[in-house]
Parts: C-alpha cells; sequence; structure tokens
C-alpha cells in the first residue's frame, strides 16, 4: 500500500508541471493567431475601400502609397506566417506528445491497478497463512510455515522492488525527453529569432524602398503642381496686366474730367472771393466805429467801477467796526446766557426739592384728612346714634306724662265737671324719634330703589350685548356709584358703632 501511494504521487508530480508547460506553449498560439487574423482583415478592408475610390480623382502619390500599403501589408502577413510556423509545429508535436503521454499514462495505471490487486491477494494469502500457524503447536510445521511466508514476503517485496525500479527508469526517461525537449525549444526559440531579425530586416528594407518610391512620387507630383500653377500664374498676371491697363486708361480720363472741373470751381472761388472780401471789408470799418464806442463805455465803466469800489472799501470798514461791535455785544450776551442757565438749574433744583416736600406734605396731610374723614363720620354716627337715644327716653318720658296728664283732664271732665271727654288728637304723639330728622332709609334700600329705577328705564333700550350680573347699569354715574358705596360704609359702621354704645366687645371701629 505505502508503494502504491508513492506511484500515484510521483505521477501527479509528474503531472503537473507538464500541465503548466502546455499553457505555457498554447497562449502564444492563440495570440499569434488572433494577430494574424487581424491583420489580414485590416489588409483586405483597406484594399476594398481603395477599391472603392475612383481613378480619375487619385493622383500619383496617392495611388504610389496604397501600392506601397499593400505591399507592405502582404509582406507583414507572409513574414507573420513564417514566424508563426515555428509555434505551430511546436503546437503540434506537443499534441502528439499529450496524445502518447496519455497512452503511457494510462497503461501505468493499468498496470498499477493490477499490481495492486496481485498484492493485495497475495498479503491477504500470507495473513491468512498467519492465522493457520496460529493454530499450529508442532515446531516442524512452524518452521516449515515460516519458511514459506518469508518466501512468499520476499517475492512480494521484489514485485514491490520491481515496480520501483521501473517507475524509476520511467522517471529517468521522463527527465531525458523533457531536457530533449527544453533543447528542442531553445532550438526553436533561435529559430524564432533568427526569422524574426530577419523578417524585421526585410520589413526594414522594403519600408525604405516604398518610402522612397512615395517620396520619388511626391517630388514628380510636386513638379508637376509647379508646372501646372506656373503656367495658372502666367495666366492670371497677363489678365491682371490687362486689368490694370484698362484701369489706368479710365484713371486718365477721369483725371482729364477732374481738372475740368478744378478750373471751373478756380473761376467760381475768385468771384465768390471778391465778394467776400468787399464785404468783409464794410464789416471791419463798421467794427472799429463800434471798437470806439466801446472803448469809451469802457472808460465810463471803470470810472463807475472805481468809484463803487471806493464806496464797498469804506462800507467794508464799518461793516468790520460793526462786527467787532457785535461779537462783543455777544460775548456779552452769552455771559448772562450762562448766568441765566445756571440760575435757572438752581431754580429747577429748588423746585424740585420744594415740590417733593410740598407732596410728601401734602400725602401725609391727604392721609390725616382721610383719618380724619373717617374719625368725623364714626363720631357723627355714635352722636346721632346717642341724641336718637335720648331723645326717644325723653319723648317715652313726655309721652308718659302727657298721659298721666290725659287721665287727669278726663278725671276732671267727667267725675267733677260731668262734660264728655274727647282725648285731642296730636300729631307729636304718634312720632317716633326727633322731630326735625326724618325717617332716615337704610343703604340697602336706597340702593335698591336706585338699581330699580335704572333698570326700569333701561328697559326701553335694546341692547345687543350681554351684560353681566356684576356689572352696573350704564344710568348710575360715577358720582352715584360712590355716594351708594359710602351709605354701604356707614351702614356697616353704624353696627359697629352700636355695639361699641352697648358695650359689645370684638368690634374693631371701637
Amino acid at each position: 500500500m505505502g508503494m502504491q501511494a508513492g506511484a500515484a504521487t510521483l505521477e501527479n508530480s509528474t503531472e503537473v508541471p507538464q500541465k503548466t508547460k502546455n499553457r505555457t506553449t498554447l497562449r502564444p498560439s492563440n495570440c499569434t493567431t488572433r494577430h494574424l487574423s487581424t491583420g489580414y482583415r485590416e489588409a483586405l478592408g483597406e484594399y476594398l475601400d481603395g477599391k472603392k475610390e475612383s481613378e480619375e480623382d487619385q493622383s500619383k502619390s496617392y495611388k504610389q502609397k496604397e501600392e506601397s500599403r499593400l505591399k507592405l501589408a502582404k509582406l507583414l502577413l507572409c513574414g507573420t506566417e513564417l514566424v508563426t510556423n515555428i509555434q505551430v509545429a511546436a503546437d503540434i508535436r506537443e499534441i502528439h506528445r499529450r496524445v502518447e503521454e496519455g497512452e503511457i499514462r494510462r497503461q501505468r495505471l493499468e498496470k498499477l491497478e493490477n499490481e495492486v490487486k496481485t498484492s493485495q491477494d497475495k498479503f491477504d494469502e500470507i495473513t491468512m497463512k498467519w492465522e493457520e500457524g496460529k493454530r499450529k503447536r508442532i515446531p516442524q510445521d512452524l518452521w516449515d510455515m515460516l519458511n514459506t511466508q518469508q518466501v512468499h514476503c520476499a517475492g512480494l517485496i521484489e514485485d514491490k522492488n520491481k515496480l520501483i525500479s521501473e517507475l524509476q527508469q520511467e522517471l529517468k526517461t521522463k527527465d531525458d525527453q523533457y531536457v530533449k525537449d527544453l533543447k528542442k525549444q531553445s532550438d526553436d526559440i533561435c529559430l524564432l529569432l533568427e526569422r524574426m531579425e530577419e523578417q524585421v530586416k526585410n520589413v526594414m528594407k522594403t519600408f525604405r524602398q516604398e518610402l522612397n518610391s512615395i517620396e520619388k512620387a511626391f517630388e514628380a507630383e510636386r513638379r508637376e503642381l509647379l508646372t501646372s500653377n506656373k503656367k495658372k500664374w502666367e495666366r492670371a498676371l497677363q489678365a491682371h496686366n490687362a486689368k490694370e491697363l484698362e484701369y489706368l486708361l479710365s484713371r486718365i480720363k477721369k483725371v482729364e474730367d477732374y481738372e475740368k472741373q478744378l478750373n471751373k470751381q478756380r473761376v467760381w472761388d475768385c468771384e465768390e472771393y471778391n465778394t467776400i472780401k468787399i464785404k468783409l471789408e464794410q464789416d471791419v470799418q463798421i467794427l472799429e466805429q463800434q471798437l470806439q464806442q466801446m472803448k469809451a463805455t469802457y472808460q465810463l465803466n471803470q470810472e463807475k467801477l472805481e468809484y463803487n469800489f471806493q464806496v464797498l472799501k469804506k462800507r467794508d470798514e464799518e461793516s468790520v467796526v460793526i462786527k467787532s461791535q457785535q461779537k462783543r455785544k455777544i460775548s456779552r450776551l452769552h455771559d448772562i446766557l450762562n448766568n441765566l442757565r445756571s440760575k435757572y438749574t438752581r431754580q429747577i433744583r429748588q423746585f424740585e426739592e420744594e415740590n417733593q416736600s410740598l407732596t410728601s406734605d401734602y400725602i401725609r396731610l391727604v392721609t390725616q384728612f382721610k383719618e380724619l374723614q373717617k374719625a368725623m363720620r364714626h363720631f357723627a354716627l355714635l352722636d346721632d346714634k346717642r341724641f336718637r337715644e335720648i331723645w326717644l327716653m325723653n319723648e317715652e318720658e313726655a309721652k308718659d306724662l302727657i298721659s298721666k296728664a290725659f287721665d287727669v283732664d278726663r278725671i276732671i271732665h267727667t267725675q267733677h265737671l260731668g262734660l264728655p271727654w274727647t282725648a285731642p288728637d296730636f300729631w307729636f304723639l304718634r312720632n317716633v324719634g326727633p322731630i326735625s330728622q326724618q325717617q332716615q332709609r337704610s343703604a340697602t334700600q336706597i340702593l335698591e330703589e336706585v338699581l330699580i329705577q335704572t333698570e326700569e328705564e333701561g328697559m326701553e333700550e335694546a341692547t345687543s350685548e350681554t351684560e353681566s350680573y356684576l356689572d352696573l347699569p350704564k344710568q348710575v354715574s360715577m358720582k352715584t356709584t360712590r355716594k351708594i358705596l359710602m351709605l354701604l360704609c356707614d351702614e356697616s359702621v353704624r353696627p359697629a358703632a352700636r355695639g361699641c354704645a352697648t358695650g359689645t366687645p370684638g368690634r374693631w371701629l371701637c
């Protein structure tokens, strides 16, 4: 089994470099074939495109370029085929080698499989005999069995060694073949390089020849163009000379016409000059007269200006004096203004202090007045209450005395005089309270009457907005509202005063 694994490993190791070598030999062939096909297509396409153009429009240089291009394309195609023949031959050899190698590998694998089967059978036979030897007890039989087993093992080892020697011989043969292939490949490369150098030389030589022929064609075409252009130039020059002569004759004719017109213009200008000269002389005389008049006017104006200058000079002196006086006056007024400003600031400060003190006094007096007014209302209510109580007390005593007097009078009339007696009807007997004072209504009653009256008046006016029950009617003025609130305050003070008079504790007004 170990020999079989070693043989398989050796086979795989020999296959890997062979595969890589095959890949490296195949790649240049594909690239070369692709290059040949593209070059052939380009040459053929350019040739067909060249055929489409008309020969009449083509110049000699263009024809020479097309011929050189086709010739060079054919040369390159032939050179490429010559160079790639080596690669094609190498590819064919590689294909044959691969076929032979595949056949040899197949035979080797069959041989290894057969050897594995036979060796396995022998090994199984040897192991079976070992099992039989364990059951034997006679030493002679064991010795014979050991000899036979030794012979079988030696035969098995000899077969393995023979297989190993064959594989080693085959490996050596492969190494020799590999060396031969390397030598053949180097020879092919040398041949390829020689052919490539030869083709490069041929192509360079052909390129130079074609370049010389193209240059000759261009030079011939240039000479033809020069001769044709020279002829065209001579014809154009003759036509130009004819036009120049015609233009010269027409110009001479125009010059003669212009001379005639100039002579006429000179005569007309001379006559016009004389008339203008006479007119200008008359204008000069008129202007001289006007100049004399202007000189006289200028002299008069100069005297007036001198007089005015003297007057203005005196006025300027007076204005300087007035300015100095005004400046002194302004400085004096500034001093007065500053004094008044300082006095004004002092007075303002004094007035502010007085105003502040008076304001504080006013606030103090107002608070004292309010307290005094509150005390006056309080004591007025107390005095009114005490007066009413004393009045009621005296009124009750007077009414008791009057009732006693009425009883005495009734007794005198009925018993002593025998006259009917009628009780007198005095109004003061029905009176309760002071006569000078009217019966006072409470603040709640007054407020109720006022609100009822204003509500009756307001029923006549329809209002679109809804009013809160806390809002006062619009007919009640601020003064009336103030009086109502004072009445409510007085009414709230009266029970407190009454409590103070009766000695009820817990009233804050007491």
